[in-house]
């Protein structure tokens, strides 16, 4: 825009030199058509010389900002990494201890290893997070289809999560769709991940009580799954960021609540993979409601 505009000044400056050419001796006229020139090519060499600048500058920006989050996702990647095995192996020491092979135990101790049994949940589903997170910024997703029947893993997902909603007085409701769903072509352990990550949301946000409505319906050539809860909902002017990397709504930064703000950016990740696409609908302290379709 700016080398059209200088372009315009110089059209007019000749024609405004020619008009002066007609009053003024030869070697004036010459002298000062020179001189006009020279400032109007320097004008638009300077105007050209900071475009140049400032897209250099901006690109160099977003190479630096690049390398940043590589260096990061590789230090996550590692860290992850070697903390994920000594954390499955605490966890599976303390399941294989509640089961009481190992002899009594009383009530007192049950309830101190169920405690650890939670935190070392959270902490090997954090891990797993940051892993799948780092993953998929270094190399492409790969799936390991299968056809499977959509209705049914559902309602596995919603039952083992089932005593996690009770214990935060949260009713997890799952309406079986009246039509039948065609079996789906999806990887089984990525889609299980996508519908726990959305319900554990509206479970943690439930606000100590409410409900969270999940719903699986056949539209043509797509499944369509949703989950409307009655939660703390998320600002509106936060919602643009919602899957992003590490982002947590600052409501929810506010409670007592933990997660590593990766959930949505790889439910995202993992469901356009499959070729779907997921959605947010929200109203802070009303609830939120979220989607993802999959083509069949």
């Amino acid at each position: 825009m700016f080398i059209i505009t200088s372009l315009s000044s110089l059209t007019k400056c000749i024609f405004h030199v020619i008009l002066k050419m007609k009053n003024k001796d030869f070697f004036e006229q010459i002298s000062m058509t020179i001189l006009d020139f020279v400032l109007v090519a320097v004008v638009i060499l300077l105007g050209y010389y900071i475009i140049v600048l400032k897209r250099k500058s901006r690109l160099m920006a977003q190479i630096e900002v690049r390398k940043m989050e590589d260096r990061r996702s590789s230090f996550v990647s590692i860290i992850s990494h070697q903390l994920r095995t000594p954390l499955s192996v605490i966890k599976g020491y303390i399941e294989a201890l509640l089961t009481g092979d190992q002899g009594p135990l009383n009530d007192g101790q049950k309830e101190y290893l169920n405690d650890a049994l939670i935190i070392s949940r959270d902490s090997v589903n954090l891990v797993n997070d940051y892993l799948d997170a780092a993953k998929t910024d270094i190399e492409h997703m790969t799936l390991k289809r299968e056809l499977v029947d959509l209705v049914q893993l559902v309602q596995a997902e919603v039952n083992k999560l089932r005593p996690l909603s009770m214990a935060s007085n949260c009713e997890i409701v799952f309406t079986p769709p009246a039509d039948a769903v065609p079996p789906v072509s999806v990887d089984v352990i990525k889609i299980k991940q996508v519908i726990e990550n959305i319900l554990t949301n509206a479970i943690k946000y439930s606000r100590g009580h409410g409900t969270a409505n999940v719903t699986l319906a056949n539209r043509g050539r797509q499944v369509i799954f949703s989950c409307q809860d009655t939660g703390l909902g998320i600002p509106k002017d936060q919602q643009a960021d919602l899957f992003t990397k590490f982002f947590r709504a600052k409501n929810i930064m506010h409670r007592d609540t933990k997660g590593s703000g990766l959930g949505l950016y790889v439910s995202k990740l993992i469901v356009e993979a499959h070729g779907g696409r997921i959605m947010i609908a929200s109203e802070e302290n009303q609830g939120t409601t979220v989607q993802f379709i999959l083509p069949v």
